[in-house]
């Protein structure tokens, strides 16, 4: 009786070279894909706990909520639950723009706002506090509990500045966001929010999460959302939805699409990687199966023989791989990630283990089929190449290095052709990668909207606030305070190269049309706003986008699609409005030329801005500077700011930190991607190159026996290398750039607008430089570890 567990044990005894090299190959493949799942997940936390940081865990806020309102709020059947946080007062904005807020915020907004406390509690007394650790050091207090501290702000009720003492019995840690923008709190209880104001006259902001909202999508959260608030008869302007939270907890399709992609791609090249092994082992292993079947062993059997080694060897290989890209995943989370998430990863390692076994089973298929199909007699004569119709083949007259190379490269088509394939597979994926990864670029982002290296614009003024007619825009804009003179003073100052107007606003009403709210922006374009006219047209939804006509004065773009969608607004519908100039009112109609989104919500020519309105309509203006003047620049820009409560200014360099902060958890995930996804195409070369040299051995012994020397036989296991290599760098560097940059323009069209593509030559380089070097020193170690045994034992080699 034919056992055949004997015969797949012993198999992998006698063979130990392609044990372990087989083993080796599931072990490697094992670990990346494990690393790479593991990763995900902890990258996955680690963005949900940025995301919880920068933007809170709750689904929803509502503004300007009373007392009776939050109670009916908290009842209502679809709310889970709630949290409070009221505005107390402020206290004086320090010379670095430093600003401290007070505020009271109860536990569920504590939590739902992602407050960390480092040490103590929440403040319960009238007295108690609990303060930033930046708010104690830019008061001058040491970080330490139970200190009486003096806190002088201006009420927000009163409108009185208070000075009182406290003691802090709590001390939060200040996020990155709230360092790069100065802006820090200090937390007051419940008891002095009571004493300090007549509590039926104040307005919440109110956080809350919905139930089962995590399983609920964007969009029909959102919908809920602004149902509950039109029900309270709260307005949309006070109603926000936490998208950046609610994406994390429901990702969009299309982005699981792309993560299921890649996972697919990187499968599939390990599968290429572990069927290349296995074929090549297989074929002089052919000729025992025929002696096997010649002794009574059938098709079955021989399959079950070639499955068993495989599953033997991956018994030792998967978990090791396992525990390998666990190792790493841990490795990547401590020094790259800089987090100490704490993800279970069990169910990971489990699916990632039954992946892979399937992926040696898959691997396995071609070759049980080629070794069971094989009559008796093809078996012993089976030596692994090609079989081809073709009777005769083409001989030379004389052998070269080149011609040997050819010859073995065209003796087995499928094996080259299957080499290839799982080199450029991991060569695109490493180039398209890359492609995503440049086009992320921080200074990129900060000039989105403005080129310039600051911007002033109008600040602290009011749509329709009955309350304080004096800071309506209109009224601002009668100050002239951006006038020709202010512009001419700043290109005066040294270092600046130019001042010029970045945009234009009017104040305006719309008649024919209830709209959510009274008061509506309308701004100015020409050409000359390449950004602004270059997004809207990439997000351009209906209609066309012409300044020609623009500058009739008859046509204006609807520039806020949502409304088009909320108030049935069509490309071609006729909008009354009322355009505030100064204290005049001109009534105006315009036809709606284009629907799409940029800036501001209605868009006229600047032309026709400048003939219909006398008061100054300028609303921004940016400075470029020389690189060296900038910092003296933005100090005098940043003194003219503060001593005017109507102008603001932006820097580039705050925008730069600011865009920094946001990108570069994904950049270095990514590219940590990159590096596992270089390893995969390094092992493919190996394996390739090991396996062939193996499986060879003999034939090439033969070659030295008849005059090959040394130094041809490296020569020609480079020219082989180097044909995979040629064509994985050729077809890497061609395809997948051409892939990367259609990668970018989707990640344009899906809202990341400052992607822009930019060749990786650093990666490409690096990729070639990597890939060439492994060819030659596998090369060299591959031929001295061959030369090692005597040329009898090679020609005598058959396993």
């Amino acid at each position: 009786m034919i056992n055949i567990t004997k015969i797949a044990k012993n198999n992998i005894k006698y063979n130990k070279s392609k044990s372990i090299l087989i083993i080796l190959t599931i072990f490697l493949a094992t670990t990346l894909l494990s690393s790479v799942a593991m990763v995900g997940l902890d990258w996955t936390e680690v963005n949900k706990r940025n995301v919880i940081q920068y933007y809170g865990s709750y689904h929803g806020l509502y503004g300007r909520v009373d007392e009776t309102k939050y109670e009916k709020i908290k009842s209502h059947a679809d709310i889970d639950s709630t949290g409070i946080i009221n505005g107390i007062g402020s206290m004086k904005e320090y010379e670095d723009e430093t600003k401290i807020a007070l505020a009271y915020v109860d536990e569920n907004a504590f939590k739902f706002n992602a407050f960390k406390l480092v040490d103590g509690k929440l403040p319960v007394n009238k007295n108690e506090i609990a303060i930033d650790d930046m708010a104690l050091k830019k008061l001058g207090y040491e970080e330490k509990l139970n200190q009486t501290i003096e806190i002088e702000y201006e009420d927000y009720a009163s409108g009185e500045i208070v000075i009182k003492d406290f003691i802090v019995t709590g001390i939060t840690k200040s996020s990155e966001s709230a360092q790069v923008k100065k802006s820090y709190s200090i937390i007051v209880s419940n008891d002095y929010m009571n004493s300090t104001r007549d509590m039926s006259k104040e307005n919440f902001n109110v956080f809350f999460t919905l139930k089962n909202g995590d399983n609920m999508y964007a969009d029909d959260m959102e919908m809920m959302i602004g149902e509950i608030g039109e029900n309270f008869g709260i307005k949309k302007v006070y109603t926000a939805v936490n998208e950046n939270y609610i994406n994390l907890s429901k990702p969009d399709p299309s982005v699981i699409t792309s993560i299921v992609v890649i996972c697919l791609v990187i499968i599939l090249s390990s599968i290429l990687v572990i069927y290349n092994i296995f074929y090549l082992s297989i074929i002089t292993k052919v000729q025992e199966f025929g002696k096997l079947r010649a002794i009574g062993t059938t098709k079955k059997q021989i399959k079950k023989i070639i499955l068993k080694e495989g599953m033997y060897l991956s018994v030792i290989a998967i978990p090791l791989g396992l525990v390998a890209g666990y190792i790493i995943s841990e490795v990547i989370a401590k020094y790259l990630l800089l987090s100490d998430v704490s993800v279970s990863k069990w169910l990971t390692a489990l699916a990632i283990g039954l992946i892979s076994i399937i992926t040696v089973y898959v691997s396995l298929i071609k070759p049980m089929k080629v070794a069971s199909k094989v009559s008796i007699v093809e078996a012993v004569k089976y030596n692994g190449e090609s079989t081809t119709k073709k009777k005769t083949r083409k001989g030379y007259d004389y052998i070269n290095v080149s011609r040997l190379t050819k010859a073995n490269l065209s003796s087995n088509k499928k094996r080259t052709y299957v080499t290839l394939l799982s080199l450029t597979l991991s060569g695109i994926l490493y180039i398209v990668v890359s492609c995503a990864l440049s086009s992320m670029d921080a200074e990129k982002m900060a000039k989105l909207h403005s080129s310039h290296d600051i911007v002033i614009r109008l600040d602290n003024y009011t749509f329709g606030d009955k309350t304080s007619p004096n800071t309506e825009l209109n009224i601002l804009q009668k100050k002239n305070l951006l006038s020709d003179e202010f512009i001419n003073e700043l290109k005066k100052i040294n270092g600046v190269k130019d001042v010029e107007v970045t945009s234009n606003m009017i104040k305006s009403e719309i008649l024919n049309l209830e709209l959510e709210e009274d008061f509506y922006d309308i701004i100015g374009i020409d050409e000359s706003a390449e950004n602004d006219l270059e997004d809207m047209e990439l997000y351009l939804q209906d209609g066309e986008i012409d300044l020609e006509k623009l500058k009739s004065g008859e046509e204006m773009i609807l520039n806020f699609s949502m409304y088009a969608d909320m108030y049935d607004i069509k490309v071609g519908d006729i909008l009354s409005f009322e355009l505030y100039d100064g204290e005049d009112i001109i009534k105006k109609d315009f036809k709606i030329q284009a629907i799409t989104d940029g800036p501001g919500v209605f868009v006229i020519h600047n032309n026709i801005m400048d003939k219909l309105v006398k008061t100054n309509t300028r609303h921004s203006i940016g400075l470029t500077i020389e690189k060296n003047a900038y910092n003296e620049v933005k100090a005098y820009v940043e003194s003219l700011v503060k001593a005017n409560e109507n102008l603001n200014g932006s820097y580039i360099d705050v925008e730069i930190a600011s865009s920094e902060l946001a990108i570069k958890i994904t950049k270095i995930m990514g590219y940590s991607l990159v590096v596992l996804i270089g390893v995969i195409g390094f092992i493919n070369l190996i394996n390739s190159m090991i396996t062939s040299i193996i499986t060879r051995k003999k034939e090439l012994g033969m070659l030295q026996a008849i005059g090959l020397t040394n130094k041809q036989l490296v020569q020609m296991l480079n020219k082989e290398a180097m044909f995979y290599t040629s064509f994985m760098l050729i077809g890497s560097l061609t395809i997948g750039n051409i892939i990367g940059y259609s990668a970018v323009q989707a990640m344009r069209k899906s809202g990341m607008s400052y992607a822009v593509y930019v060749l990786p030559i650093n990666q490409m380089i690096i990729m070639i430089v990597c890939i060439v070097l492994a060819q030659f020193i596998l090369t060299y170690l591959i031929s001295k570890n061959f030369n090692k045994e005597s040329l009898i034992d090679r020609v005598r080699y058959s396993e």
